[in-house]
């Protein structure tokens, strides 16, 4: 149970980020928000078994800290890029690694692919390396071109729009690309990604 709680959790902090970020700064609060985002990095910094994710953790952690001193109150609106930042590094990095991020996934429910699954997987890591370093960019020069408004707008609502289109758009072309391929109900391999995504992290 608490393998499925903990990334619901996560989950719902991010998708409330935006509005809460905008609300807390219109009364002032700016700086709340980066200490305890500082206080969760350093946390996961120093839980890290990895030298490389433990002081990027800890790299991290002093620019929020740095920023709320400071009392930057654009700095908040910098936070989903700096999640973006971290995703594309995440997905990207396992293209020169692999298997590739995406392949990974695809194993916790089918640890042997049929020929072929693996370079699809690989092309799917592409696609979604760019579409998160795309948005590093966007999330990061929309408060100033379009006003606080359309930022939370688009980090809180139309981004998650966009991938929701972006995975049922797969989900469809998979099964016409791969018509005899078992594809398990998409329900079904979110619950597996939440009681066992972790696992991808491991080595």
């Amino acid at each position: 149970m608490g393998n499925v709680i903990k990334p619901i959790a996560i989950a719902c902090l991010i998708i409330a980020y935006p509005f809460l970020s905008a609300y807390l700064a219109g009364l002032g609060f700016a700086s709340l928000e980066l200490f305890v985002f500082a206080a969760l990095t350093l946390w996961r910094g120093i839980s890290a078994s990895r030298l490389l994710a433990r002081w990027g953790s800890f790299l991290l952690a002093a620019v929020l800290l740095a920023g709320a001193y400071f009392a930057n109150a654009y700095f908040i609106w910098l936070l989903p890029s700096f999640a973006y930042l971290w995703l594309t590094f995440l997905f990207g990095h396992t293209l020169w690694s692999p298997p590739s991020f995406i392949e990974r996934l695809v194993r916790l429910q089918f640890p042997e692919l049929v020929p072929g699954i693996a370079d699809y997987c690989r092309q799917l890591t592409w696609i979604w390396t760019g579409f998160f370093a795309a948005n590093i960019g966007i999330c990061a020069a929309l408060p100033a071109l379009a006003g606080q408004t359309a930022w939370a707008l688009y980090t809180g609502v139309l981004v998650y729009l966009l991938m929701g289109m972006l995975g049922t758009g797969e989900w469809f072309y998979r099964h016409r690309r791969f018509p005899d391929l078992e594809i398990p109900p998409a329900l079904e391999t979110f619950k597996c990604i939440a009681m066992n995504g972790h696992k991808v992290f491991k080595g």
